[in-house]
């Protein structure tokens, strides 16, 4: 067996460069997702074997440079400076060469090998322009490979190129940024001050640690505490910073971002040359429609409402195999299982409830597929600066609509964990209040389940109902943020600037990867936390158990009845139900939302196992399988009581793992989480008693 030779290699770049495909062509299936170790920013990495190299690929969160003002930031820079990776590849929109290089450059001066992937070179093909390789790595000392991520082309000559590097046959120089004479003249000398401690100089490129010294950076400042001649660093750094701003009377950070792309702007322009022949821009060309004042936010309605279609047309027979193959399932069990707890258990508790909830499977990950194709094509980018229009209105901007984005996409977890770049505090404890309003892929479920059972005539129809309620939610978020921003955090909004990538034809291989990545963490919620409360909530309908011989000569379903009635859950859902009434709902859905607290998918669940052991008084009817066809057929619900149910579950406090992250984003203050609690809540119960009496009134 080939002896492997490990390197850790990290792959950087700005957001929306092609990284992500990029990764996925090098890695495939074979990826890793976590944390990384103290925060929840999401870490992927990948093994690859390659030339005798089994290269560890850890992708970093896009970023925008090293200087970290965001948590993503912070993350990339603590693992390029302290895990020390034996090689970076930078991943650079070659359509955008000025803005992606300063990375690159910031890069650089941590003295590890840096590679450029120089992605979308069809792109700048396109706009008439060609990049002289040859001159950037001869004269400029950058080693570049051309690639086209979204086509997987250039990956094997990048992965090549890597393992060049690693055995030493290609080297790969430092670039050296010229900051003028004078700053150059403060950096050395507190560089050589830096270079009398060996610990530095071991644990840090000290170039870099120079330059985040003399801005004053807390990270820098942070790390020369413990040196021995620290005392020595501040001293000179302070007269280095004031030297410096006198100099040029403005903030330092600005000052070394204008010298990098001084050099920058020297090498472009030395590096990339236009053809005569110039293809049409056909980015600029759709942005003049998808951005037009006028039409931009009836475009965006549309795309939107095209994602619901798709999910609800392309989900429906697969569905309907689903519900098919659980029933079949159910019916199996029943069978080969005697009669009894055990049985009940595994019919009732665990396929009656994680089934519920796995028959709308479908319908979520054509959700994601939807989602992902309009992300890949750049679309979604231009969907956070059209809706900063409109939420600055609201007291919010469009990094705000990223986090709401992000909890449609998938979850309100890592929606709220997106806060972080929001850069205004008040904005950002705001967006973490009216994050949870939206329709995440946790309660997607329960919006299916309602839909199915009286909104399904056709396709159209549930997706029009999807359409409306998914509206409804951003209403009721910018109405919140409004409410808060009027009394809690009166001020203006940040500023909010974004780089909007071009348009792309996205791939097949990356939109499934996506879908698969995203349904793969639903199916494991599936078969963890709901398939943990499905057996918790049979076990509260289930104990203690009834004596049938006291009730003598009765219906199963009269035996039924009195179990849900002795049973805990019973109990407690007759104890809640006089305070539920008033908004339409009974002690089963009541018990429903309490167990939706442990994550939003058990409301399905909880009420798949209701079904399942019969409290119901559904007609003896042999097409009444399903749980939607359950519920479509119990007296007890109705579409007017299913609608202020589901305005109920759009709107109340998200469930614990939400709330936990919502406190610790929030700085682990309780004020803001009894404001989420109370304000989620009232709001909750008010619109869904507004919903049910005038629905009543007006004769639904």
């Amino acid at each position: 067996m080939e002896n492997l030779k490990k390197v850790k290699i990290c792959l950087a770049g700005n957001p929306n460069c092609g990284k992500s495909s990029l990764f996925n062509n090098i890695t495939g299936l074979r990826q890793h997702v976590g944390n990384y170790p103290g925060v929840t920013v999401e870490k992927k990495e990948a093994f690859v074997t390659k030339n005798g190299y089994e290269l560890q690929i850890i992708d970093l969160p896009g970023i925008y440079g090293l200087s970290a003002s965001s948590e993503d930031e912070i993350v990339a820079r603590n693992v390029l400076i302290e895990e020390k990776p034996e090689l970076v590849i930078d991943v650079v929109d070659s359509s955008n060469l000025e803005r992606n290089l300063y990375l690159y450059a910031q890069l650089s001066e941590l003295k590890i090998p840096v590679i450029i992937a120089m992605n979308m070179t069809d792109i700048l093909e396109n706009k008439g322009q060609k990049i002289d390789y040859k001159k950037l790595e001869e004269k400029y000392n950058v080693v570049a490979v051309p690639i086209v991520a979204s086509k997987n082309k250039g990956t094997e000559e990048l992965l090549n190129t890597v393992t060049d590097v690693l055995s030493k046959k290609k080297t790969v120089k430092s670039v050296s940024i010229d900051y003028g004479k004078e700053i150059n003249k403060e950096k050395d000398t507190v560089c050589q001050i830096i270079s009398e401690d060996v610990n530095l100089v071991l644990k840090y490129p000290v170039n870099f640690l120079a330059v985040e010294l003399i801005k004053k950076e807390p990270y820098a400042l942070d790390k020369i505490k413990s040196a021995k001649n620290s005392s020595a660093i501040i001293e000179q750094v302070e007269k280095s910073n004031k030297i410096i701003f006198d100099l040029h009377n403005e903030n330092l950070e600005a000052v070394f971002a204008d010298k990098i792309y001084d050099w920058i702007k020297i090498v472009v322009s030395d590096v990339l040359s236009k053809s005569k022949s110039v293809k049409k821009d056909f980015t600029e060309a759709i942005d003049k429609i998808v951005l037009n004042k006028i039409w931009s936010v009836p475009i965006f309605l549309l795309v939107m409402y095209i994602i619901f279609k798709f999910a609800f047309t392309v989900s429906e027979p697969i569905v309907g195999w689903f519900e098919a193959g659980i029933e079949w399932l159910s019916d199996f069990a029943t069978g080969v299982i005697p009669e009894g707890i055990f049985q009940s258990l595994i019919v009732d508790g665990i396929i009656g409830g994680v089934g519920g909830v796995l028959g709308f499977f479908p319908q979520i990950i054509c959700m994601f597929f939807a989602i992902a194709f309009f992300e890949d094509t750049g679309y979604m980018a231009r969907a956070v600066f059209i809706m900063d229009r409109v939420m600055r209105k609201f007291g919010l901007h469009g990094k705000s609509f990223a986090s709401l984005l992000i909890a449609t996409n998938g979850c309100a977890v890592p929606a709220m964990m997106a806060s972080r770049t929001i850069d205004n505090p008040k904005d950002r404890i705001i967006t973490l209040l009216v994050t949870p309003f939206m329709i995440c892929g946790a309660k997607l479920p329960i919006f299916a389940l309602f839909i199915a059972a009286f909104f399904s005539k056709s396709s159209t129809q549930a997706a029009n109902t999807m359409f409306i309620f998914y509206t409804l939610s951003v209403v009721i978020a910018l109405f919140s943020a409004w409410v808060f921003k009027k009394t809690l955090f009166k001020g203006e909004p940040g500023y909010f600037v974004m780089e909007l990538p071009p348009y792309r034809v996205p791939t097949i291989k990356g939109l499934l990867l996506k879908m698969w990545e995203r349904g793969w963490m639903y199916l494991k919620k599936a078969g963890t936390i709901i398939l943990l409360m499905s057996i918790i909530i049979w076990a509260g309908l289930t104990f203690p158990q009834v004596d049938e011989e006291k009730l003598g000569e009765v219906s199963e379903e009269e035996v039924a009845a009195a179990q849900m009635d002795q049973s805990y859950i019973g109990k407690l859902g007759h104890f809640i139900e006089p305070v539920i009434k008033p908004i339409g709902f009974d002690g089963k859905m009541g018990i429903a939302l309490i167990a939706g607290l442990a994550a939003k998918e058990v409301v399905v669940s909880t009420l798949g196992t209701i079904y399942s052991m019969g409290e119901t008084d559904v007609e003896d009817d042999e097409a009444v399988n399903s749980l939607a066809d359950k519920i479509a057929s119990d007296p007890d619900w109705s579409p007017l009581k299913s609608v202020a149910f589901l305005m109920f579950c759009l709107i109340y406090v998200p469930c614990i793992v939400a709330i936990a992250v919502f406190y610790r984003e929030a700085g682990s203050r309780l004020k803001w989480l009894i404001i989420l609690f109370a304000w989620t809540t009232v709001l909750g119960y008010l619109l869904s008693f507004i919903v049910y009496q005038g629905g009543r009134l007006l004769g639904f």
